[in-house]
């Protein structure tokens, strides 16, 4: 299977919509200020079901994609950092084809996605971060999400490590795709954010092994 990332993610709540092989769409995950629409079967791009929650979002996302073949084993996945997208790819040579497709954010200057062929080495559905998270008050409110390990929290907060679910480790350094926000645009700390309901469906065919490229 092949996943392709294309380069353009920025924060903020995402509302993701999915399909499970059928013309019936899930719309799951939804939330404010994020905008995407779902396409069928066929393999093209045109979406058939909008899930957009706010017209004026300056997010431009394409189309979720997805409908593989749940007997058969993804190929590779395909991540293009240029255009923050990401391919799922079923079938080798002349009889591969894209079999899901969807708006990812990468890492942001300073924390640049590497490039490269990798391939899934851990898969972790109730994956936390050891570096990054918030600070949370006694309410749960977050304070600042842009924490870090070991730094000391302001009086009145705790800190919590980021959730990084359905993680799919691709790097030794902690790289992988996992459920987040997805803007479109690199705003990471590296790892490629998946709409969620698109990483747990990729999470479940998706095994150790399967192939990673990262493009430029």
């Amino acid at each position: 299977m092949r996943i392709t990332l294309l380069s353009s993610c920025s924060i903020a709540i995402l509302a993701m919509a999915w399909l499970n092989g059928t013309s019936a769409a899930r719309a799951s995950d939804a939330t404010h200020g994020f905008s995407q629409v779902v396409s069928s079967k066929g393999g093209g791009l045109k979406p058939t079901e909008h899930y957009g929650f706010d017209p004026m979002s300056a997010f431009h996302l394409m189309p979720i994609v997805w409908h593989p073949d749940p007997a058969k084993p993804i190929s590779r996945i395909e991540v293009r950092l240029g255009e923050c997208k990401l391919f799922v790819y079923q079938g080798e040579g002349k009889d591969e084809q894209v079999v899901g497709a969807t708006s990812v954010s990468t890492g942001r200057e300073g924390y640049d996605t590497r490039p490269g062929s990798f391939e899934i080495i851990e898969k972790d559905k109730d994956h936390h971060s050891n570096l990054y998270g918030s600070f949370v008050n006694a309410s749960g409110g977050i304070v600042n999400d842009r924490a870090e390990a070991g730094q000391a929290a302001p009086s009145g907060t705790h800190y919590e490590a980021a959730p990084m679910l359905w993680f799919m480790r691709i790097t030794d350094s902690g790289t992988g795709l996992h459920a987040g926000f997805v803007t479109g645009t690199p705003v990471s700390h590296g790892c490629i954010r998946l709409p969620p309901a698109f990483a747990q469906d990729l999470f479940a065919l998706a095994q150790v092994g399967t192939k990673v490229e990262v493009k430029p």
